[in-house]
């Protein structure tokens, strides 16, 4: 049985596509799944990129000398085995994947761009954008997990009627270059609350969502259903997707869109008035767009107009069935 470790940040979104990565191996193959969340010390960090980056250093990483130091550079980090995939997604999981990869001899893949790193240091680097690199792999949406929940169990649970029509709404926060006012907030509960008589709202807020926007929110929104982050963190995400046709979405985000589109529903990414994504996160949005897997709304301008998704393209398969297919056609995981 193969070991595959998950190296996490502490991230969530993060966290979940690497699961989803592994949950595609053991279509292909029968692994044993482990996963450590550690934290980079400053110090770590601009010493690791360096050395990682130099040709003599990476000569160095094939033994287990630099092992004895690990515990200078991150935080947390207690495996004992030798792993045969590592798997992980933020910068700052990065350096200590590819160490770990060349001490031991392990396939590593990497989730998003290795920014400063040689990409190179992994086997694979999952993008949703074309890169240029030679050893990446394309995917449609990045890594998201599949509900595989009882759907049935979990309408019981928040007293929701599978026969009934929902619409899900995830609310983030500031980030990302976006910055949400009370003038927004105030726009999307007038437009929740417009169009609660032809849809029920399933509602989220999530840890960039500020307090006192939320208790205003969960105040005076009509929704059917909403889960106040800091009050009592649920994980219904995956769930209330399941349950909707369709999806609307913060589009601060890269995470949650992700989500949405991977549903394979119609997604609604909600623009604030101050918005600047970084350029890798608009192209992103862009080719979602383009690919007619989103369509994006500004929040000043929301109307009962907006709730008719219109048309769009679903994905054609679940994200962990793509990239099972992916792995497969490149032959690095597989019995």
């Amino acid at each position: 049985m193969k070991k595959v470790l998950i190296l996490s940040d502490g991230r969530p979104g993060h966290f979940n596509q690497s699961l989803a990565v592994a949950e595609a191996m053991k279509k292909l193959d029968v692994v044993e799944v482990k996963y450590i969340e550690v934290k980079i010390k400053k110090f770590g960090k601009y010493f690791l990129r360096a050395f990682l980056n130099a040709g003599l250093g990476q000569k160095l990483c094939e033994g287990s000398y630099l092992l004895k130091f690990i515990h200078l550079l991150y935080e947390g980090y207690t495996w004992d085995k030798e792993p045969d995939i590592i798997i992980s997604a933020g910068k700052d999981t990065s350096l200590l994947n590819a160490l770990l990869a060349l001490t031991y001899g392990s396939k590593n893949f990497f989730i998003g761009h290795p920014k400063k790193l040689d990409h190179h240091l992994f086997t694979a680097v999952f993008t949703v954008l074309d890169l240029g690199f030679d050893n990446q792999i394309v995917l449609d949406v990045a890594p998201t997990l599949s509900y595989s929940g009882d759907l049935n169990e979990f309408a019981n649970k928040y007293g929701l009627d599978l026969q009934s029509e929902y619409y899900t709404l995830l609310i983030g926060g500031d980030g990302s270059g976006y910055q949400y006012d009370e003038e927004d907030i105030e726009k999307l509960i007038t437009f929740v609350n417009a169009t609660a008589d032809k849809v029920k709202w399933l509602v989220t807020t999530s840890r960039r969502t500020p307090v006192a926007y939320e208790e205003k929110m969960e105040k005076e929104m009509k929704a059917e259903c909403f889960i106040a982050y800091h009050k009592n963190p649920q994980k219904v995400v995956a769930g209330f997707l399941e349950l909707s046709s369709a999806v609307f979405v913060t589009e601060e985000s890269a995470s949650m869109v992700s989500e949405g589109v991977a549903s394979r529903k119609p997604v609604v990414t909600l623009v604030p008035k101050i918005h600047d994504a970084d350029r890798n996160y608009a192209e992103i949005l862009d080719k979602f767009q383009k690919e007619g897997r989103i369509r994006r709304e500004k929040m000043s301008l929301l109307n009962t107009k907006v709730l008719d998704p219109n048309l769009f393209v679903p994905l054609e398969r679940t994200s962990i069935d793509e990239i099972a297919e992916k792995l497969s056609e490149i032959g690095v995981c597989g019995k």
